[in-house]
């Protein structure tokens, strides 16, 4: 079988052998992928010092089918983002893109701009130089970006029950909608969770950064506290709706 390059994230590395490792990545051609590194242990390897969580790698493998694991051949590391495990902040934003990653994504279903969007955020939190505030503004960011690249974005302009765009609070988002409710649409409906205006106009931002029609760091750097947190959570809860469960690091954005 031919020999293929792909570039990706690592996401997840587990015990095969004495000597051999299981990789998840998220790859640029592929989406998400689990290969073989044998020998992927030792000290001495086709791999180098690639083979680590949260590494940015250039690989070369053979592609298996029927759902066999690939094989990694060779592996370089690209980018390393060694700054993220200087701060708790880093490390934790970090973890949580990657299990974002490989939770929700699928095998074979790339999204070239995920993975930028990945890297461009591990990149900003390894800077050592962000505040726990904007380490979590830069998340959700990557959190909006995923809603949006997986089908999932959210209908923040208009009313989802009236279609109404004129709106006037105080608003709630509909999770089992997908968008905002109106407080008369609201009445008869379970599973929303109010939004206070300045929390609305911040989510309205980020969806529209995410869709690419506004630029910019992200809306939650320069909210205060309550407003990111009210954001963070109802971002944690519309992703745990669609997916059954909330991700195991939310609580860290809410805080």
């Amino acid at each position: 079988m031919p020999l293929e390059s792909a570039e990706g994230l690592i996401l997840r590395l587990h015990d095969f052998s004495e000597s051999s490792r299981v990789v998840t990545l998220y790859t640029r051609e592929f989406g998400k992928m689990r290969a073989l590194a044998k020998g992927g242990k030792r000290l001495r390897s086709p791999f180098e010092s690639a083979l680590d969580l949260l590494t940015h790698a250039r690989i070369v493998l053979v592609r298996k089918t029927g759902g066999s694991l690939h094989l990694l051949t060779e592996a370089v590391q690209a980018t390393r983002f060694g700054g993220l495990r200087d701060n708790l902040e880093g490390i934790h934003g970090g973890f949580l893109v990657a299990e974002l990653l490989g939770d929700w994504t699928e095998e074979n279903d790339p999204h070239p701009r995920l993975l930028d969007e990945a890297l461009a955020t591990l990149a900003r939190l390894s800077a050592g130089t962000l505040s726990g505030e904007a380490a979590r503004a830069a998340v959700a960011r990557f959190e909006s970006v995923l809603l949006w690249e997986l089908g999932y974005r959210p209908e923040l302009e208009r009313c989802v029950g009236c279609t109404r765009k004129a709106l006037a609070g105080p608003l709630a988002f509909g999770f089992g909608h997908g968008g905002i409710l109106c407080p008369v649409c609201r009445r008869d409906q379970r599973g929303w969770r109010e939004l206070s205006d300045k929390a609305w106009k911040a989510a309205l931002e980020l969806t529209r950064q995410a869709a690419g029609e506004e630029s910019g760091d992200g809306p939650l750097a320069a909210c205060d506290g309550d407003t990111r947190r009210q954001v963070a959570r109802w971002l944690g809860e519309y992703l745990g709706w669609i997916r059954g469960r909330r991700p195991r690091l939310m609580g860290w954005q809410e805080t």
